[in-house]
């Protein structure tokens, strides 16, 4: 009976949400009101609905549920996933000798997404199963259309991937696959000169709105001008041209990577509920020893969707070319990386470029380092290869891991240069006032510094500068390469009432005036201005 009762559960909750409703609310940065969507309402019988059918292996006859769907979910369709090999087959057998074809399978995890009306032709009681639903996944929402005040007080990079990186960084990506899952990619001179292998699994229209998204994600990793111009791209094509598709089918999509030999999977989509076929598909590629890079999500929430919000996918969130966060991504602390993510000059449609926005394009610069690494000269292991990204990280935003920069941002000057010895460079990482702090009142400011050089430092002097004051002198201690260390300052922030700004400037520079190999980053100035 654990088949049986499982599913009776999980349709006793279906019944619930579609009798009570269902608000997913998630709360919007800056935003006062919070969002949700209603549950979908239980579909009543109509008149000429077919009798209950019987299931020819029992003999028994097996109404199906009519019964509402959870928000996001996909009416009419369920997940059912096996406890064992031999109860896989059996339920395949027992579909074809009951005439159905599965919506899609995954024989990796013995999972099977039905039509609802399949669950009245089949015994589900001989199985020991576990349903669960397929929700609608789509690509991040185009920052130009939900947040286009956001990109204009932003700074363009205006450049393809291959020069905002500045060249190459390890390998030129050969010898190494990587997999794009997103709406395919188009026929583009950009591509001419590498392996592409194109694989079509979604369902839905091949044009729309969304259909060259895939091309832009993949022009960022290989090709002409990517950051790997040689890296061999497997295009799976699971989002339709309007950049829509399900979780099931990124699952079953997931394994084709890991199975076609992808060693990077970059996924420029997301879905906020957890689909659990999707969480083992993920679980079945990191176990293969796959790097997957997903998209932060571009919708300006506290929380990230799936699969960036699983700890085994890097996660990757947007800045613009002054290296701030690009105002339009989603936040959380688990962020693994921050990359470039405001006009960068990628592929389009009609063979032609476009400005690329979002943690969308973000998420491909992350993807493109990792398989430079992995085709470098000594090529480390994929885990080593997120190590070294991860160990060269800039510090920006509030002292350590924040939800707006997560780890921090990525420095590809700092990863070519790791290997050349003593290297001076300290860099004014930031100047940071809490969001929330209030105003009309004495805050405290932060000034962060840190050592981006392959030497070590100590006695390195740091003057801040609070509107036209004395500078405020410290003298720092030892610093490690990569290691920050911040100073705390008390600074009059304005009321909104009173019209005033806040100057703060900081400096610091070596001792014994060590050549520094970046001057320009020893300043920072910045200005505060007091919202109503």
């Amino acid at each position: 009976m654990k088949g049986i009762r499982s599913l009776c559960i999980l349709l006793g909750i279906a019944f619930l949400w579609g009798m009570l409703g269902y608000k997913l609310t998630m709360k919007p940065l800056k935003v006062a009101a919070s969002k949700g969507v209603d549950a979908v309402a239980n579909r009543e019988p109509e008149a000429g609905d077919r009798p209950a059918p019987v299931d020819a292996s029992s003999g028994y006859a097996v109404e199906a549920p009519v019964l509402g769907f959870p928000s996001g979910a996909i009416p009419g369709e369920w997940v059912l996933q096996l406890n064992s090999h031999a109860d896989y087959g059996a339920l395949l057998k027992a579909l074809a000798d009951a005439g159905i074809a599965p919506l899609g399978r995954i024989d990796q995890l013995w999972a099977v997404r039905l039509p609802q009306s399949a669950l009245g032709q089949i015994d589900l009681d001989r199985y020991d199963l576990r349903p669960s639903y397929s929700y609608r996944i789509v690509q991040p929402a185009p920052p130009e259309r939900i947040a286009p005040e956001a990109l204009t007080s932003l700074r363009a990079y205006g450049l393809p991937a291959r020069a905002i990186t500045g060249g190459p960084l390890s390998g030129d990506g050969q010898g190494v696959r990587v997999a794009v899952l997103d709406s395919g990619v188009l026929p583009h001179p950009h591509f001419n000169a590498i392996n592409l292998t194109h694989l079509d699994l979604a369902e839905g229209p091949k044009t729309g709105t969304g259909a060259a998204h895939g091309t832009s994600v993949a022009s960022i990793i290989s090709g002409r001008e990517g950051i790997a111009p040689k890296a061999e791209v497997i295009s799976i094509r699971v989002l339709d041209g309007e950049g829509a598709g399900n979780s099931f089918q990124v699952a079953q999509d997931i394994i084709e990577a890991v199975d076609q030999g992808a060693q990077v999977i970059n996924m420029s989509l997301g879905v906020y509920e957890d689909a659990a076929i999707l969480r083992q598909a993920v679980r079945y590629a990191h176990d293969q020893g796959v790097l997957m890079v997903a998209a932060a999500g571009n919708d300006g929430y506290d929380r990230m969707p799936f699969p960036a919000a699983y700890s085994e996918v890097l996660a990757v969130t947007a800045v613009d070319a002054n290296s701030q966060q690009a105002r339009f991504p989603n936040q959380s602390t688990a962020i693994n990386f921050a990359a470039p993510g405001v006009g960068i000059l990628a592929a389009g449609a009609d063979e032609g470029t476009l400005l690329f926005s979002g943690t969308s394009a973000a998420a491909p610069f992350v993807a493109g380092s990792l398989v430079s690494l992995l085709s470098g000269e000594n090529r480390p292991t994929p885990e080593a290869a997120v190590q070294l990204l991860s160990g060269h990280l800039n510090e920006q935003g509030a002292p350590g891991v924040d939800a707006v920069y997560g780890a921090g941002v990525l420095d590809w000057d700092r990863l070519r240069e790791r290997s050349m010895p003593n290297l001076v460079d300290v860099a004014l990482a930031d100047i940071h006032i809490r969001g929330n702090a209030l105003q009309g009142t004495n805050v405290p400011a932060d000034v962060t510094v840190q050592n981006r050089g392959t030497q070590w430092l100590s006695g390195a002097e740091l003057e801040v500068l609070v509107g036209e004051g004395e500078p405020v002198k410290f003298t720092l201690g030892s610093l490690n390469p990569g290691q920050s260390t911040t100073r705390k300052i008390v600074v009059p922030l304005p009321s909104p009432e009173s019209g005033g700004e806040l100057d703060l400037a900081a400096r610091v520079r070596t001792k014994n005036n060590h050549e520094d190999i970046r001057p320009e980053n020893n300043l920072k100035a910045v200005r505060f201005r007091p919202s109503f």
